[in-house]
């Protein structure tokens, strides 16, 4: 279990995270949806015990990480945008070190049983740094969870990787999920988010919405109306009521408020969660 309770974060002047809330449950992909600067990696790293709050309290599986980080750290696993290896070390030397830090004594069983499961026994001598973007972000993962954590936290894991290794590494993340891990995974990409069992839309530092995927198009729905017509992009933007309008294949896709109308044929279209998200956005500006 991960839960967050009012947690504030400043960096001099600004208020990086502004009372934020939420709970992700055991056996739980959690995704946690923002722009640049929102917060995710701030808030990642609170819950790592890496940044201490200002105010709010934090725990990750019981234990409260502002009062006992090093006690919660043994619980945790945590890969970085940066893809968190050594490169200098080979693909069983990361997994080694790893496991060693936490459970040395079952060390070499735990390496073996994570180069067989994420498909690494073929590079297990490789140097970390001599791996291609998505074998290297894998063995990110396979350190990460080497131990067993019961939190995962995974800070955009699938930044600059093509869609297929993309797929494989959010198959793994659910296997973690499967194994009753609490994860917690942040992004920017709207279609890696429809794979989470429920998210939460940061924005400022302050949460906006909280929900599974469907619900929160159910509430964008509540909100906006949205269609699809095939008119000169500069017409729809001109038309009062249209909260947002962008290019789509032959016409334009348009957000509109709700009760207002368009003076050209338009088809309906259902929301996405990118629409959920500039509606928010907007709303959270």
């Amino acid at each position: 279990m991960i839960r967050v309770e009012g947690v504030v974060h400043e960096f001099g002047p600004v208020r990086a995270l502004d009372g934020v809330s939420l709970e992700v449950r055991p056996g739980e992909v959690f995704g946690l949806l923002g722009p640049n600067g929102a917060g995710k990696t701030t808030l990642v790293r609170v819950l790592t015990g890496v940044l201490r709050p200002k105010a709010g309290r934090a725990w990750v599986a019981g234990v409260e990480v502002g009062r006992e980080a090093f006690r919660a750290k043994a619980k945790i696993g945590y890969a970085t945008q940066e893809q968190s290896v050594y490169r200098d070390l080979t693909v069983e030397e990361n997994l080694r070190f790893r496991a060693r830090l936490y459970r040395p004594r079952e060390a070499q069983a735990l390496v073996q049983a994570a180069l067989d499961r994420f498909g690494l026994l073929p590079y297990a001598k490789t140097l970390a740094g001599a791996l291609s973007g998505g074998w290297r972000q894998r063995l990110a993962l396979a350190q990460a969870v080497v131990h067993g954590p019961e939190a995962l936290f995974l800070d955009e894991p699938t930044t600059g990787l093509d869609p297929l290794s993309r797929r494989t590494i959010w198959d793994l993340i659910h296997e973690e999920a499967a194994r009753g891990a609490s994860v917690l995974v942040t992004t920017h990409y709207m279609d890696e988010a429809e794979r989470c069992h429920r998210l939460a839309l940061l924005y400022g530092g302050r949460v906006l919405a909280t929900g599974t995927p469907e619900a929160l198009k159910e509430l964008a729905r509540k909100r906006a109306d949205f269609f699809f017509a095939k008119v000169p992009l500069e017409t729809a933007r001109r038309v009062e009521g249209v909260m947002d309008a962008w290019p789509s294949g032959e016409g334009v896709r348009l957000i509109l408020e709700k009760g207002a109308s368009l003076p050209f044929p338009a088809e309906p279209r259902e929301p996405t969660l990118e629409d959920v998200f500039l509606i928010f956005t907007k709303e959270g500006r």
